[in-house]
């Protein structure tokens, strides 16, 4: 069982995820201020990143997550409904390890990727 960090500022996203891994132990920030408290306290194996986001966006987020020397093996996928063009270079090049278009992909199946994933680092 692994520990996912989901960050995102909508109640059904977190609700919808957190269900979709539910048999990983999940926890869930709503802002990105409370997300990198989160990460830093709990060091999470994997961290859901929305981009939109209040207090401090999902880009900073991930830019501070990967300067401070405890979060930055952290992989962090993106979750965002901004498209592909518009953030996925700046995000990977900040070092996001996946970039996925929440209309894009059914819970499901991106729990079954985050499996995957987890399951290769181990």
């Amino acid at each position: 069982m692994a520990k996912i960090l989901i960050i995102d500022d909508e109640e059904s996203i977190l609700k919808m995820y957190s269900e979709a891994l539910s048999k990983h132990e999940v926890s869930t920030a709503k802002n990105g201020e409370e997300g990198l408290k989160i990460a830093e306290e709990s060091n999470p194996d994997l961290i859901l990143l929305d981009i939109i986001l209040p207090k401090v966006n999902g880009l900073d987020v991930l830019a501070q997550l990967k300067e401070n020397q405890e979060t930055a093996t952290i992989p962090v996928l993106i979750l965002t409904n901004l498209p592909e063009e518009s953030s996925a270079d700046k995000a990977k090049t900040l070092g996001a390890d996946g970039y996925f278009v929440k209309a894009e992909y059914e819970p499901s199946k991106l729990a079954e990727t985050i499996d995957n994933l987890i399951q290769r680092g181990e």
